[in-house]
């Protein structure tokens, strides 16, 4: 049985690294160096609401159990595509000792890391039993296959969403509880804005739809090797998807979805990431990577992310699985990539792609307003704070590109997260007869409703109750005649900021039965 434990100064390294915290807006990263196991700070990773994976709404699926059958089928994907050379007898050799490794490392395992590591290798014999195991997929999933049967073996078990960097690379692997290490691309093609940014002028300027625009993280330094190297590792871990275009997978099963599956928000930020790589370590090879990837939005679900959206136009989808998730913050993602880059590199068919499917996103906007808050999806739930603060951001990107509509409700937007619930009472009227009556009322938006009724200085009645926007009511039996002072208090429940809001009114109480 292979040890689960570390070396006693790994450890403490690791441990020592997490009591000390991360300085504003640095984001950690476990670094693995051979043994060593390091949780350190880098400014360029991007943060975990950056590239959290929206929900779907549906149900993963996590097969984990290795068959009999899935060794055979790798072999002879490896076998054919060695016989017609679309790899070398070199590359076709070091898949097959990372394949034999993993398997020998997963049959000493137990418990925990058997499953993390029993996952990724079930998945890659997953797509080479439907015959997906293709000569431009072997590198990536034979790389991830490699990373995780190197951390399961001895490393220390990650928390859910942590980061994960080896030495000598700059591709970030995330983890997936269940489903191990996973190669992220919105991760690393965020990183690799971040670490182009940290080289250009990058954000300040003017407020514009009522915020100022971002700029780079402060104190970040310019590391160009550090972008060319995970451009580099980008472009060689590119999948061939369909007619004429390449993409960059997710090899795990997500909301319903089995691998390999793609995302049109990670391929727009990939697009647009080479392009601003290529313009500043001169490097035409990633614009032709770029242009090579444009496909995507060409090619119709699930091979590519294009469908018809809610209102008849071109929609890109966040989800290559779910032809009718519309998601409002991914899909304006998905054009503000394609809107930079057509502009960055003078790509007419980048800048078509954009001008195709804006008017839908336009017509898209006004549906995600439900009049307090924001939805995450077309008729779908009301996001959550991090999404609706993500859906504000991105309306404010699209507004400082294109003003007007996109402004609007980012503005609004924004009002939503920082004015208090108006609420205003509509009754009863000054006089009241004793018998039941509703204290009727407006709210503004979704809170907790506190109603209190004193006569004099004592409290008289009491409820507290949750209500959405519109006009609501609690209902209310006077004990006693004589003057009251009803008191209705809000307190909103979205954004976790105390933003509150009141209204009172005296009344008077006539003819209580048995008073």
């Amino acid at each position: 049985m292979i040890s689960h434990r570390v070396g006693l100064a790994a450890a403490i390294a690791l441990v020592a690294a997490v009591a000390a915290g991360a300085p504003a807006q640095a984001e950690q990263v476990v670094r693995v160096d051979g043994d060593r196991v390091q949780r350190v700070e880098d400014p360029f990773a991007p943060s975990r609401a950056e590239i959290d994976l929206p929900p779907t709404g549906g149900m993963a699926r996590i097969e984990a159990h290795t068959s009999g059958h899935g060794p055979r089928a790798v072999a002879r994907a490896l076998g054919r595509a060695r016989a017609e050379r679309n790899i070398t007898g070199a590359d076709h050799d070091r898949h097959v000792r990372a394949y034999r490794q993993a398997r020998s490392t997963w049959r000493r395992l137990d418990g925990a890391r058997k499953s993390e590591l029993g996952y990724v290798i079930r998945s890659l014999e997953r797509v080479a039993l439907a015959g997906r195991l293709t000569p431009s997929r072997m590198r990536g999933v034979f790389l991830q296959l490699r990373r995780n049967a190197a951390y399961w073996s001895s490393k220390p078990f990650p928390a859910a969403g942590d980061q994960v960097t080896f030495r000598g690379s700059e591709l970030v692997l995330q983890y997936f509880p269940g489903r191990g290490l996973q190669l992220h691309p919105l991760a690393n093609f965020k990183k690799a804005n971040l670490l182009h940014g940290a080289c250009g002028r990058g954000g300040g300027g003017q407020p514009v739809c009522g915020a100022r625009p971002p700029g780079p993280r402060r104190g970040a330094p310019c590391r160009p090797g550090r972008l060319r190297r995970l451009l580099e590792e980008l472009s060689a871990v590119a999948v061939r998807r369909g007619r004429g275009f390449i993409a960059w997978e997710y090899n795990f099963d997500f909301g319903g979805g089995s691998p390999p599956w793609m995302s049109g928000m990670a391929q727009a930020t990939a697009v647009a990431a080479l392009g601003r790589g290529a313009r500043l370590l001169n490097r035409p090879d990633f614009n032709l990577t770029a242009q090579a990837a444009l496909g995507a939005f060409d090619a119709r679900a699930p091979i590519g992310v294009s469908t018809r959206g809610p209102f008849g136009g071109v929609h890109y989808l966040q989800y290559s699985f779910a032809p009718r998730l519309y998601i409002f913050n991914a899909f304006m993602q998905s054009l503000i990539g394609l809107h930079d880059y057509g502009r960055l590199a003078r790509d007419p068919r980048a800048t078509a792609q954009f001008q195709r499917a804006e008017p839908e996103a336009r017509r898209e906007v006004p549906a995600s307003d439900v009049g307090d808050w924001s939805r995450y999806s077309f008729r779908g739930r009301a996001s959550t704070a991090e999404y609706h603060e993500l859906l504000r951001e991105v309306l404010q990107g699209m507004g400082r590109r294109l003003g007007g509509l996109y402004c609007d409700y980012a503005i609004r937007y924004r009002g939503y997260q920082t004015e208090p619930p108006a609420i205003r009472l509509a009754g009863p009227a000054e006089g009241v007869e004793g018998r039941p009556a509703r204290v009727r009322f407006t709210l503004s938006k979704l809170s907790v409703v506190e109603l209190k009724v004193f006569k004099g200085r004592r409290l008289a009645f009491r409820r507290i109750a949750t209500f959405h926007r519109g006009s609501r009511s609690f209902g209310w039996r006077p004990r006693s005649g004589g003057r009251h002072v009803i008191r209705v208090g809000a307190k909103e429940l979205r954004t976790g900021r105390s933003l509150r809001g009141r209204a009172a009114r005296a009344v008077l109480v006539r003819n209580v039965p048995g008073a």
